[in-house]
């Protein structure tokens, strides 16, 4: 009876050995290639942005694009923060504080349109993984593992 049972104990380890753990790596690899890919075009969208000092909606088609090439369902949110300075009654202190600017609606509602940046300015990226991709479902199926939507968020100012 022993017999039996380390023969099946065997096959099972030997299935896991050879074809479930090289198939789990192999997701998870390409699955972090996947997300470095997406952290370079936030990167670059970013660089340009703070480069030129305008957004357009060329650009935010060509952030959108690039990222949801990769595969994967994100949600990209583009959010602009102007810089301000604030003086105290008397003028002695000066401050700079960032507000939120609407001003990237307007951008989706009218195509063409352009935001243009002053120095000093913030553009904050932030990107959510809203679907599940097939390393994470067999990673759950498997091991019962989750290690939640991959999510990041990138800012730079402009110079």
């Amino acid at each position: 009876m022993s017999d039996f049972i380390n023969k099946v104990l065997t096959i099972i380890l030997i299935f896991v050995m050879l074809v479930l753990a090289p198939l789990l790596i192999s997701y998870m690899s390409s699955e972090m290639v996947t997300q470095r890919l997406i952290l370079n075009e936030v990167s670059q969208f970013i660089d340009r942005v703070t480069d030129k000092g305008i957004i357009n909606t060329h650009d935010l088609d060509d952030l959108y694009m690039g990222i949801n090439s990769h595969g994967g369902l994100y949600e990209v949110k583009v959010e602009i923060y102007i810089s301000a300075d604030y003086k105290d009654d008397y003028g002695l202190t000066r401050r700079t504080y960032y507000r939120y600017n609407e001003e990237i609606d307007n951008l989706h509602k009218n195509p063409g349109s352009v935001a243009t940046l002053g120095v000093g300015d913030v553009v904050k990226v932030h990107v959510k993984e809203i679907g599940m991709s097939n390393a994470k479902r067999l990673l759950w199926s498997l091991l019962r593992v989750d290690k939640g939507p991959f999510s990041f968020s990138l800012a730079g100012t402009v110079r």
